[in-house]
């Protein structure tokens, strides 16, 4: 995976089921305040990390995701997975947080 298809994965495959769902996730998160914030930001942070590769200001990400896709891409699948379960939105966050925390990982060592 390239830097530039990290970001078209990020997009299609991290941000917009979970822009489709925040709603549901906020909900079945039953009004947890720090785990409404928890997520809440870590929709801010995956779209400053989209930002950050977006901006080409990384030199070396192609050797980072060589080395993270496998666990990026199944995080996605899982979190895509757990958002189409109704009662499973809230395990959707945590698997969110997951991969957001994944791509940070990238961002950071590259």
């Amino acid at each position: 995976m390239t830097s530039d298809g990290l970001v078209d994965f990020l997009r299609k495959q991290v941000r917009a089921p979970i822009e489709r769902n925040a709603r549901a996730i906020v909900r079945d998160l039953n009004h947890d305040a720090k785990a409404i914030e928890r997520f809440q930001l870590d929709r801010v942070h995956l779209d400053e990390l989209i930002n950050e590769l977006e901006e080409g200001q990384l030199e070396d990400v192609d050797k980072r995701l060589r080395e993270l896709s496998e666990p990026l891409s199944a995080g996605a699948k899982a979190m895509k997975q757990a958002l189409g379960k109704v009662r499973d939105f809230a395990e959707g966050a945590q698997l969110f947080a997951t991969v957001v925390g994944l791509v940070a990982r990238i961002v950071a060592l590259a």
